[in-house]
C-alpha cells in the first residue's frame, strides 16, 4: 500500500512545502498515523491526500506562528520540473498554492479540491482565480 501511493504524495507534498525533505517527513508521518486505521478507513487515497494537505498546512501555521518561515532555495528537489514549478508557486499564499497544486498536478475537479480543503466551492474557484492571475502577472 504504502508503494502504491508514495509517489503520487511525495509530489503533492514536495509541491506544496518547497522541500523535498519536508514533504518525505510529512508522507512518513501521514503513513505512520493512517497505518493502525487502514482497515476502517473508507478511501484511502483520499484519507491520505486529505492528511498530507493538512498536514502541510499545520507546518506552514507554525513556521508562521514563530515568525520565521523558512524560504527553500531555488534547487529544492534537484528535479527541473519540480523546483522551476515551485519557483512559481512560493509567492503564492499557501491556500492558493494548495488549490493550484490540487487542481492541476493532481487533476482534482473544484468539488474535490474542496472537500479536501474543507472549504466552499465558490472559493475553490476564486482562490484558483487570484492565484492564476497572480502567476500570468509574473510570468510576463
Amino acid at each position: 500500500m504504502y508503494h502504491q501511493y508514495r509517489s503520487q504524495l511525495l509530489g503533492l507534498a514536495t509541491l506544496l512545502s518547497g522541500s523535498r525533505a519536508v514533504a518525505e517527513e510529512v508522507v512518513q508521518d501521514v503513513f505512520a498515523a493512517a497505518i493502525p486505521r487502514w482497515d476502517v478507513i473508507d478511501n484511502h487515497e483520499w484519507y491520505l491526500k486529505r492528511s498530507v494537505v493538512n498536514r502541510v498546512r499545520s507546518l506552514g501555521r507554525r513556521a508562521t506562528r514563530a515568525k520565521h518561515v523558512p524560504r527553500p532555495h531555488d534547487g529544492v528537489t534537484g528535479e527541473p520540473l519540480i523546483d522551476e514549478t515551485w519557483r512559481l508557486l512560493r509567492g503564492l499564499p499557501a491556500r492558493q498554492r494548495t488549490v493550484l497544486v490540487l487542481r492541476i498536478h493532481l487533476d482534482l475537479p473544484d468539488e474535490e479540491i474542496a472537500r479536501l480543503m474543507n472549504c466552499p466551492e465558490p472559493t475553490v474557484r476564486s482562490l484558483a482565480f487570484r492565484a492564476l492571475a497572480t502567476l500570468r502577472k509574473e510570468l510576463t
